[in-house]
């Protein structure tokens, strides 16, 4: 499916919003301007960081509702670029202008701040560690990964601006897997990293190129059930599928305007189900594709029985 407005839930409108509508005027329903991050709670809510409209999209596909949080104590949000949400519901959600972390609670009441003035030279995104209770921020214009406690104590941060191991220049994007290890997309290093959940360096893949396997600007990044790879590349307009070993599996999507079409995409993410959300930025939508497994290994034609 796609997401890029409130009628993609399958909601209709109900009579006396449709007579209001003919009495005063048909009300313009809020629609996706400039997607950059996507998160799937795997339970029926997707959340939509837009730095378009400068507001969070929340659909609740459960419960056929639609709202927006983006309100602060002291104004709104600027350009939201990072989204993610804990067990207890509560939205974390991090602004590239306003250099901060922000908390909202189930309602979209601001809680808090993470992290203090100045631990930020440009936010970018955000992933969370449920198990651990931590919060990994990536620093873009630090060269950094700053992790804090979900009571927004700072707890250490890895990185540093370089090429090497462990090294970072102007990172963006970044998940953690269900086993806790943390993937960072180091944009202009042209790779992906690999760390543990302390931050310590496993593994890194990729390298500058215009051939499937490398990468001319590597996005969202984001990991499914089965450990697949999953790396957005915002210029070439596809998503690459690697292997934990960063070895190329497959990719999906070109250049275009139609399904499956992407056009500068930028943030991804991978819920409980196998689901895959792309933030597709300027096609203005959220594309949904889903992971079916390896029902028929390759090199093998299903027999009759399997094709009914």
């Amino acid at each position: 499916m796609s997401l890029s407005e409130p009628k993609d839930l399958g909601r209709k409108r109900g009579f006396f919003r449709r007579a209001a509508d003919l009495l005063l005027g048909k009300e313009e329903a809020p629609k996706l301007i400039q997607p950059h991050a996507v998160y799937s709670d795997g339970k029926g809510k997707v959340y939509i960081a837009d730095t378009g409209l400068q507001v969070i999209h929340i659909f609740d596909f459960l419960q056929k509702d639609y709202r927006q949080v983006f309100r602060l104590p002291w104004g709104r949000l600027s350009s939201p670029v990072g989204v993610a949400v804990d067990r207890e519901d509560r939205l974390y959600v991090s602004d590239s202008e306003i250099n901060q972390v922000f908390v909202f609670d189930p309602e979209g009441k601001f809680l808090r701040l993470i992290g203090r003035p100045g631990d930020y030279v440009r936010a970018a995104g955000i992933a969370l560690n449920p198990s651990r209770g931590l919060l990994y921020v990536v620093d873009s214009g630090g060269h950094q990964v700053l992790v804090y406690d979900l009571e927004g104590q700072k707890k250490f941060e890895f990185g540093g601006r370089g090429g090497g191991a462990g090294q970072f220049n102007f990172p963006t994007h970044i998940t953690v897997d269900r086993d806790g290890q943390v993937y960072v997309a180091d944009s202009l290093n042209f790779r992906v990293q690999i760390f543990d959940a302390a931050g310590r360096f496993i593994h890194k893949f990729g390298q500058v190129g215009n051939i499937l396997g490398t990468f001319s600007k590597p996005k969202g990044v984001a990991v499914d059930q089965q450990g697949h790879i999953y790396v957005v590349d915002g210029l070439y307009d596809t998503v690459q599928v690697f292997n934990r070993q960063g070895e190329l599996l497959m990719n999906f999507g070109n250049s275009g305007i139609q399904e499956g079409n992407f056009w500068l995409p930028a943030g991804i993410h991978a819920d409980m189900q196998d689901r895959i959300y792309v933030a597709d930025t300027y096609n203005r939508r959220v594309q949904v594709f889903e992971y079916l497994g390896d029902q028929v290994p390759v090199g093998r034609v299903p027999g009759p029985e399997e094709n009914k």
